[in-house]
């Protein structure tokens, strides 16, 4: 399919820049110490509650990206399988995993389909910000994390929260709100193959791809996430941009999680 090839060429050509932007020697010192330091502090605690151990727990991350999560799972003792579209990631995930004895095989795989990845397998699968965007099938998605979930296994995730999408992103570094399309119109946009989903696009789909949604959780980037999940503009000093009476993006959540259950 042409839109999945330009997906795939896309990040093939952008992988090297996309890590190379990560000081990987400090990420693994960090989750060396402490593991829940892979994710926003929101996310960690909600991991916390549903995982408080997982040790020996088969963990999936499609749409892997950087990597970053499946590196501290494999810190937390999980077995786990980083899969992604583009093979340049892949191979740069792999090449930055290489001497940390990680529990972890790369897979080169769709997350739409997920071929390669057996059934009632897995006890979580986890996906971070950046994932959504790229995908023009949600419930095709979400149906094939069901498939390879085991009975009550979970799904957790988080993503741009979908407020922001109408904004132009400009606009909004700059502390302003200009409208550049309704919110109701999520894509694809032709000129790089994204789509802007809304909170109901995520909710029907977990529904109808037969999850149990068990939490939906809107949170804030803080200075401490490691990664820096920050979508608030980069045109203020810390902490400057975290206060909402300076900065007003801050004052509307940044990120959209959800904790579903496969049905057991």
């Amino acid at each position: 399919m042409q839109e999945h090839n330009e997906i795939e060429q896309t990040w093939d050509s952008y992988s090297d820049e996309h890590f190379g932007k990560l000081d990987y020697a400090e990420i693994f010192k960090e989750i060396g110490k402490d593991p829940y330091r892979g994710f926003p502090k929101a996310v960690a605690e909600l991991l916390a509650e549903y995982f408080p151990d997982l040790r020996g727990k088969k963990v999936c991350v499609p749409s892997c990206g950087d990597c970053v999560a499946a590196f501290a799972f494999c810190e937390m003792g999980a077995e786990v399988f980083a899969a992604d579209i583009s093979c340049g990631q892949i191979e740069n995930a792999r090449k930055r995993a290489e001497g940390k004895n990680y529990n972890i095989k790369f897979l080169h795989s769709d997350s739409m389909s997920l071929n390669e990845l057996n059934n009632d397998f897995f006890d979580l699968v986890y996906t971070s910000n950046g994932v959504h965007v790229w995908i023009r099938d949600l419930t095709a998605m979400y149906k094939n994390f069901s498939r390879i979930l085991k009975k009550g296994g979970i799904y957790i995730m988080f993503d741009t929260h979908p407020w922001s999408r109408p904004f132009d992103k400009g606009s909004l570094e700059e502390g302003k709100f200009v409208i550049r399309k309704p919110y109701e119109e999520t894509g694809p946009f032709l000129d790089d193959v994204t789509y802007d989903w809304r909170i109901q696009d995520y909710v029907n789909a977990l529904v109808s791809s037969g999850f149990s949604i068990l939490r939906m959780e809107e949170f804030h980037s803080i200075p401490e996430d490691l990664p820096n999940h920050n979508y608030l503009s980069d045109n203020y000093d810390e902490p400057d941009k975290y206060d909402w009476h300076k900065n007003p993006c801050a004052a509307l959540p940044q990120c959209l999680g959800f904790v579903c259950r496969k049905p057991g």
